[in-house]
């Protein structure tokens, strides 16, 4: 019965953290060490490409920052 419990434990605990990992935003994660709400004024697009890129663009009142990889976002 214990080990029942501890397995099922285990088992909701990885459903529950598995969606935050997977969707981590590194880059809001960084504007917000770097400010309280610049996140906010921020969309983050990453997109799939065999190229290299980075875009700015603008949506708004927010900047629009594409890219292919998380490190040409930065």
């Amino acid at each position: 019965m214990q080990m029942y419990m501890k397995n099922t434990f285990l088992l909701l605990s990885w459903l529950i953290l598995l969606p935050s990992g997977i969707l981590a935003n590194p880059i809001k994660e960084m504007l917000e060490r770097i400010d309280k709400g610049a996140s906010d004024k921020f969309v983050v697009e990453l997109h799939k490409s065999p190229n290299d890129f980075f875009e700015l663009d603008q949506k708004g009142d927010k900047v629009v920052i594409r890219g292919n990889t998380y490190i040409n976002i930065t």
